[in-house]
Parts: structure tokens; sequence; C-alpha cells
């Protein structure tokens, strides 16, 4: 019920932007824009999903696991789904992700902590390098207003906070063995298969970790992989005649994203659509431009990811349920 009260929050905070915009203005916009150039966008929002799938798919060969892509598309598109109906920072996504890699995939609960936290560190490591680039040249070139100043630095130290605190954990998660020790709450038993867990993850980073080599394709990969965001922004602006250099739409984007990741509203709903409209005024983009630009790039990497994502998760229900009736029918009475 909570989730349900913040996603119509965050709706709603749209609709307030909208209004404060002139919904005519943003609608004019949107008539403006060549809906041919969508179908582009949208086939490089799968090119997007297809890389970060086979991302996933070269991290577990390096750990020394041979993933079916097909295990990997299901992980994912429940990633997808637990993420966009939950607040952001994607921890929730992340959960569900471990959970399939250790009952779908046959994964030890370790080894599957691993996999998804070195995959996280690695595409995080780029953001974070994105962004120090997108508040430099933000802050040299743009005359920004009071309130930027303290939502890109609380953002950046969130995000900052979470990459390193990541980092800690997925190197030294045995350190955490004295503070499970002290909870009163749980039980020696539970306390003992945590300890073993952290024990198991510890020993697959490191061992993940000996060769550096593959590693670093995956930074180049996970920088390709967030390249493709500002260039979808990039194709949407200049489908609205929003005339900015790609460098001012991708810095736009990163900010964005950086504040889109603050645990307020599922999915960041709300949150992106203002912060875009907020970095780009001061570039001198009108609200409304700002206002369809943010709509149009979410619907491509947001609802659109949610509809697949739903309709795909949807449809193996679906299946799994015909299959067994028709097993159930097949049994002798």
């Amino acid at each position: 019920m909570k989730k349900l009260v913040l996603f119509i929050m965050g709706i709603l905070l749209v609709l307030v932007i909208l209004w404060r915009a002139d919904f005519s203005e943003v609608f004019q916009s949107l008539k403006t824009f060549d809906f041919k150039l969508l179908l582009t966008v949208c086939l490089l929002q799968l090119l997007t999903i297809l890389l970060i799938n086979l991302q996933w798919h070269k991290i577990a060969l390096h750990m020394g696991e041979k993933l079916a892509l097909r295990d990997l598309f299901y992980m994912n598109m429940m990633g997808t789904f637990v993420e966009s109906i939950t607040p952001s920072a994607k921890t929730g996504g992340e959960a569900a992700k471990v959970y399939l890699l250790k009952a779908r995939m046959g994964l030890s609960t370790g080894k599957a902590a691993a996999l998804v936290g070195i995959q996280k560190v690695i595409s995080l490591i780029a953001f974070l390098f994105l962004n120090v680039v997108a508040m430099t040249w933000f802050f040299t070139t743009v005359t920004w207003e009071g309130g930027q100043i303290p939502a890109v630095f609380i953002s950046f130290l969130f995000l900052a906070g979470f990459v390193v605190l990541l980092m800690v954990l997925m190197a030294y998660p045995s350190k955490l063995n004295t503070l499970i020790k002290k909870l009163p709450l749980l039980k020696r038993e539970s306390k003992d298969k945590i300890m073993k867990v952290m024990v198991d993850l510890q020993e697959n980073v490191k061992e993940a970790l000996q060769q550096k080599k593959p590693f670093l394709y995956q930074i180049v990969l996970a920088f390709t992989i967030w390249l493709l965001f500002a260039y979808k922004a990039y194709l949407i602006a200049s489908g609205l005649q929003i005339q900015l250099p790609f460098m001012g739409i991708a810095v736009v984007t990163y900010l964005t994203y950086m504040i889109g990741m603050l645990p307020l509203l599922p999915g960041g709903v709300g949150t992106f659509e203002g912060s875009m409209v907020f970095f780009l005024l001061p570039m001198g983009i009108p609200s409304h431009e700002g206002v369809a630009l943010a709509l149009i790039l979410r619907f491509v990497t947001f609802w659109l990811a949610f509809f697949i994502s739903a309709g795909y998760l949807g449809y193996q229900q679906l299946t799994k349920e015909q299959n067994t009736i028709e097993m159930a029918s097949r049994k002798p009475v």
C-alpha cells in the first residue's frame, strides 16, 4: 500500500510539473517531435537492454559460471520490474537478482551476491566518473542558480558514499562478522549462515578480481551503456528542436539520473522530470521544452522498459500456469 501511495505521489508530481510548465505548450512541443525518431530511440533502448544482459553474461563467465542468456534476461526483467515500483537506488531490484541467481540458476548465495555486486560496482564507477565530468562542466560553463549546488552535491555525496560502501562490503564482507555477532535479535544459527555467506562472498570476489583484463573490458562496456543514455536524450532533444550540443544534453542527463537515484519515489518518478527541467532552465531551455524532453526520455528508458518487463513476466507466469494445468490433465484419474 505504501509503495502504491508513493507511486501515485510521483505521478501527481509529474502532473504538477506539467501544470506549472503550461500543459498546452508542452503538448505543442510534443507535436513538433518527429515520432519516426521515437522508433530509433526505442531500438537504442532495446540495444541497451541487450548490452546489459551481455555484460552480466560475460561477468558470470569470468567467474566460472556459464549462465543462459534467457535466464539472465528473465532476471533482469524481474529486476527492472521491482526497481520500477520501489524507491530508487535499485536495492530492491538487486535483492531480486540475488534471489533468482540462487533459486533459478543454482548459484550459491555468496557467488550470486558477488556477481550482482561486481556488476553494480562496475556500472556505478563509470556513472560516478561521468557525473564528476558533468558536474565540472555544468558549474564552469553554465550560469547556475543557487538551488543547483545543494541538489547536485547532496546527490553526488549519496552516490559516492553508496559506491564506497558497496566496494568495502564487496572487498571485506567478513569484517561485518563482528557486527553480526552482536545483533541481539538474530539466532545463533541465522548468524552462522550469514557469516558463511560473507566468507563465500569474499572468496568469490577475491578470485574474480585476480584477473584485471576482463574487467577493463567491462568498464568500457559500462561507459558504452551509459553513453547510450546520453545519446538517446540527444536524439530526442534534436527531434524537439532543442538547440543544445551533445555535451550539454549529456551533462543534464547524468545529473538528472544521479538525483533520480535518491531513494525518494518509486523509479524516481517525478524527481527525474523535475530535475531535468531544473538543469535545463539555466541553459536557456524553456520549462515546457524541458518537460517534453523529460517525458519522452522517461517513456523510452523507464516506461517502455517497465511495460516490456511486466509483459514478459506476465507471459512467463501464464505459460507456467498453462503448463501446470496441462501436466495435471495428463495424470490418470
